[in-house]
C-alpha cells in the first residue's frame, strides 16, 4: 500500500515538473525576441554615447586645433575605442 501512494506522488512530482519545463521554455520562447531587440538598442546607444562623452571631453581639454580635429576623426572612425583610447592615453599625452 505504501509503495502505491509513492508512486502515485512520484508521477505527480513528475507531471509538475514537466509543466514547470514546459511553461518556462514558453516564456523563453516569448521573451527572447524582447530582449534581442533590447540588447540590439543598448549595443547602439552604448557607443554613441561614449563618443559623445569623448568628444566633450576633448573639447573642454582645450588642446591646439590639428590635435582637436585628429582625436574627433579617431573618435568617429572607430565609435568605441577611439573614445576610450582618449580617456586611457589621449587627455595626459598630447
Amino acid at each position: 500500500m505504501v509503495r502505491a501512494r509513492g508512486l502515485r506522488n512520484s508521477a505527480v512530482v513528475l507531471f509538475v515538473a514537466a509543466l514547470a519545463v514546459g511553461m518556462l521554455a514558453g516564456a523563453i520562447f516569448f521573451l527572447v525576441p524582447a530582449m534581442w531587440k533590447l540588447a540590439a538598442i543598448l549595443f547602439a546607444l552604448i557607443p554613441i554615447a561614449i563618443t559623445v562623452c569623448g568628444i566633450m571631453s576633448l573639447l573642454m581639454a582645450q588642446k591646439s586645433a590639428n590635435i582637436t580635429l585628429l582625436w574627433i576623426i579617431i573618435m568617429i572612425l572607430a565609435p568605441f575605442f577611439g573614445p576610450l583610447l582618449w580617456f586611457a592615453w589621449g587627455r595626459r599625452n598630447t
